[in-house]
């Protein structure tokens, strides 16, 4: 196979031979110098990557921060609501129907606040003798605000609560059941399974002349809870790269967030996890289950939790890699083709006057004796074009002289039979025989001729493009005559908006349609045919509808008609012509079926042409 090639190479043209020299010189370099700068452009790569990927965690890490940060507002806020302040320290724990008023009008203190949250799951007002807020009774199993009756006292929600002596602390994700010691619902999926909070301990000041009851001792923590998706919704598909992903851990190591539920309440156990919360921000390349991994972490200005995006190298740089190979063999495909110019144009110099010499050779054995070329290129072939444009001299005299008048004659033979075919020659006999019909009473014979004299006068006009009232009238000199054609077979009505007549439409557009329905619309039909021609202008566009109450078609039928050629005005020409001069938004529709006629609708825009005054 190479010999062939070598073979195929040495037989080729002079040009082909310093072509693919030329190739060979500069695609040697390019390969060189493309695989050295991969190598030395690597490591900036993967810099500007990690780069990438740091800024993507931090933007999302400003996201998840700035969620939160409305809601430590919703908190504050809540805290220092004056109305809630004064309903709490009014409560007798001992009353319960006090208890379940104020919970009423807590809860609708809480929906002001934190309703209109879509990032919070759920929010509530817990003591260790009542829950506010919960969506239904006290101690019910079936809300989502639900907390058994005296676990909250023994729970973590609590104790970190009241050690933050209100302040607002962020508890990490945490499994309910195991959270409120509910062990029957430990095996069983809730919706609120994983649940991450942020708990705050508010302060009431109780009133001291009332001693009847006990509650300055116990203030309410307040406990807004967000399930995990809160930082799964804003992370997923924001890292580009296949096997990346996130997680969210705090100090110790404890998982927040994870695409993995099983990971959540887990402790990572990284070698590297203490230089995360040692830098706290940063990218770097760690080790991860053995491998090295480029790891982007930030932490969270608001809760001191690390948003951390674990990223495989390789998935890193091969996009950016592709796209540099992409772009370095766009760039040698360029300097190949400037290198392919410049050595077309080199061997052009050499080889172009032996081109010049075959091109006029193959012409003059076309018979083409006029062909001439300038004399160009070194001294020999100077010569023999100068010899080539003397032989087709004489060549062309020698023609001239024996065969000029011959070939004269007969072009004058041909332009008289030509002229004796003129369509106004026609024109004007038929009108003749037309005014001998009238003179001797045969108006039925003069109304066809006339009708034929202006349908040849129209058809040999050239314009593609005519006024609706010349082709509407050359529409019904052919009616006229299908109508003598097909007697009292059928009958026909117009309706037909005189704005119309001055709109340009193309050419013979409605005649094939008229002719299908006499033609084959009313064959053996065993009732009077009836064809309803309407032209009408509906929301700027023009509408013309052709109805018959003939046999009417099968879908594969219409399918057929309008996928053929019939001729130069055939449907489907129509259907093509129109789409070509208005747009694809326009053009021909059929409606039929079998007994029941077919409907033509033909739509083209509305364009209104001002007729110029004659003379």
């Amino acid at each position: 196979m190479l010999a062939s090639l070598i073979n195929a190479i040495r037989n080729s043209r002079l040009q082909t031979k310093l072509i693919i020299s030329y190739i060979i010189l500069i695609t040697v370099p390019i390969v060189l110098f493309s695989v050295s700068y991969y190598n030395l452009g690597k490591d900036t790569i993967m810099d500007m990557a990690k780069k990438d990927a740091y800024t993507i965690v931090r933007k999302n890490n400003e996201i998840i921060d700035s969620k939160l940060s409305r809601v430590r507002e919703m908190i504050i806020a809540f805290a220092e609501d004056p109305d809630f302040k004064t309903i709490f320290a009014g409560i007798d724990p001992g009353n319960r129907e006090q208890i379940l008023d104020a919970d009423l009008r807590i809860t609708k203190i809480l929906n002001k606040y934190f309703a209109q949250s879509q990032d919070i799951y759920s929010v509530q007002l817990a003591t260790t003798y009542f829950t506010f807020g919960q969506d239904s009774s006290s101690n019910s199993e079936h809300g989502k605000n639900f907390i058994p009756k005296g676990a909250f006292r023994e729970s973590a929600l609590f104790d970190a609560a009241y050690a933050g002596d209100g302040r607002i602390v962020w508890i990490p994700t945490y499994n309910f059941s195991e959270m409120f010691n509910v062990d029957y619902l430990r095996n069983t999926e809730i919706d609120y399974k994983y649940l991450l909070s942020a708990v705050c301990k508010i302060n009431i000041p109780f009133p001291r002349n009332e001693s009847a009851f006990n509650s300055s001792v116990e203030n309410p923590v307040l406990i807004v809870n967000f399930k995990e998706s809160l930082f799964t919704n804003v992370f997923t598909g924001s890292l580009p790269t296949e096997g990346s992903f996130y997680f969210v851990i705090d100090d110790s190591g404890r998982v927040i967030s994870h695409r993995d539920q099983q990971w959540l309440t887990e402790r990572v156990g990284w070698p590297d996890l203490r230089k995360v919360v040692t830098e706290k921000t940063g990218v770097d390349m760690l080790e991860i289950e053995g491998k090295q991994r480029v790891v982007s972490f930030d932490q969270s200005s608001i809760t001191g939790w690390y948003t951390i995006a674990v990223i495989p190298p390789n998935e890193l740089l091969d996009p950016i890699i592709s796209t540099y190979i992409r772009n370095m063999l766009i760039s040698a495909g360029v300097l190949t083709l400037l290198f392919i110019g410049l050595s077309s144009y080199l061997s052009g110099i050499i080889t172009h006057p032996i081109r010049t010499m075959i091109r006029a050779i193959l012409i003059t054995g076309e018979g083409k004796f006029q062909v001439k070329f300038k004399e160009h290129g070194s001294f020999e072939f100077r010569v023999l074009m100068r010899k080539f444009n003397d032989m087709n001299d004489k060549i062309q005299k020698l023609i001239e002289e024996n065969y000029g008048i011959k070939i004269r004659e007969k072009e004058a033979e041909i332009k008289s039979l030509n002229l004796q075919l003129d369509p106004h020659f026609m024109h004007n006999t038929l009108n003749l025989i037309s005014l001998i019909s009238l003179e001797k009473g045969e108006d039925e014979i003069s109304e066809l001729i006339t009708g034929l004299s202006y349908m040849m006068k129209y058809i040999v006009k050239k314009d593609n493009l005519v006024t609706f009232e010349e082709d509407f009238t050359y529409l019904k000199s052919y009616i006229s005559i299908m109508t003598k054609r097909f007697e009292g077979k059928f009958t026909i009505e117009f309706d037909v908006d005189p704005v119309l007549l001055q709109t340009t439409v193309p050419k013979f557009f409605l005649q094939p349609i008229i002719e299908n329905a006499l033609i084959h619309g009313f064959e053996r039909l065993d009732r009077k045919g009836k064809l309803t021609i309407k032209c009408y202008i509906e929301h700027h566009v023009r509408v013309f509808i052709v109805q018959d109450n003939g046999k009417g078609m099968t879908r594969d039928q219409v399918e057929r008609l309008m996928n053929q050629n019939g001729g130069s005005v055939g449907l489907n020409n129509v259907y093509r012509r129109i789409q070509a001069i208005y747009g694809e938004n326009y053009g021909v529709t059929v409606q039929s079926a079998p007994g029941e006629g077919t409907t033509v609708t033909v739509r083209m825009p509305l364009e209104i042409v001002k007729r110029e005054e004659a003379g």
